[in-house]
């Protein structure tokens, strides 16, 4: 599995511009990134280049902050990739909580980060069907 750090925020101005300045000040890299909002508050979910020093530095500038444990997929950048990977999930009756992307290269690959209720069945499915599925590790090189 892959983690990701989930960070609780005021919907308010530069929130997040003060959640980037702290991990631009620690010289860490956010490797995909996603926000979900309400009128009164968002979670912004993201992978970054040192979670664990994240976290901390986070947490030390007041944030609330939790881990998760994300399934990520590394596919070919082209199209029909995307399909291919929820035609595997729809064929094993796998619903998706939510999901973001990334390309790491223009012309090589993209990473697919799932949120699943079962992630030990969406794992086994996609595995077995030949997709890679990679952990934080791998998808940071």
């Amino acid at each position: 599995m892959a983690q990701q750090i989930s960070v609780f925020i005021e919907n308010t101005r530069g929130r997040l511009r003060e959640i980037a300045k702290l991990l631009k000040e620690a010289h860490i890299d956010i490797k995909a990134i996603t926000i979900a909002d309400t009128p009164d508050f968002g979670v912004v979910r993201m992978i970054t280049g040192d979670n664990q020093n994240a976290l901390r530095i986070l947490k030390d500038g007041g944030f609330t902050t939790r881990t998760t444990d994300v399934i990520a997929v590394k596919i070919e950048n082209k199209p029909g990739s995307l399909f291919q990977v929820l035609s595997v999930l729809e064929k094993k009756n796998i619903d998706i909580a939510y999901l973001y992307s990334y390309a790491a290269s223009p012309h090589d690959h993209a990473i697919l980060v799932f949120r699943f209720d079962n992630s030990e069945a969406a794992r086994t499915a996609l595995s077995d069907a030949g997709i890679a599925v990679i952990t934080t590790e791998e998808l940071l090189q």
